[in-house]
């Protein structure tokens, strides 16, 4: 099967939320170790949905946190 834009799934089957599985989300990024995740680019976002196979995810390389004075 070939993998279609999200939102022509979305606009076939008339949903316009993420519903239940947007818990599944955080499977897709980096844990920090207080607790907060990665936040991921579009593109980053877009291309592993484009180019994943065998429902693999491809987690971005981690980031250093930001820290403030």
């Amino acid at each position: 099967m070939d993998k279609t834009c999200l939102c022509t799934h979305m606009r076939n089957f008339d949903i316009w939320t993420c519903g239940q599985l947007t818990w599944r989300l955080k499977d897709t990024t980096v844990r920090h170790a207080d607790g907060s995740y990665q936040l991921l680019s579009a593109e980053h976002v877009f291309k592993d949905y484009q180019f994943s196979t065998d429902d693999q995810v491809q987690l971005p390389e981690p980031q250093a946190l930001a820290t403030t004075p």
